[in-house]
């Protein structure tokens, strides 16, 4: 997380924002442009499958 202490499950990490990253976790697509790190290709895959 780049603006709090914020830290959930295992994996590879994903960056961005409380907001940002709460929004991806609710599905919502345009925010995930917005991560960063290595596990995003990971998410956008288990994303899309969903």
């Amino acid at each position: 997380m780049t603006d709090g202490p914020f830290a959930a499950g295992t994996g590879t990490v994903v960056s961005g924002s409380t907001l940002t990253l709460t929004m991806a976790m609710a599905g919502r697509a345009v925010y995930r442009d917005e991560l960063t790190g290595p596990g995003v290709v990971t998410l956008r895959e288990r994303c899309a499958t969903a």
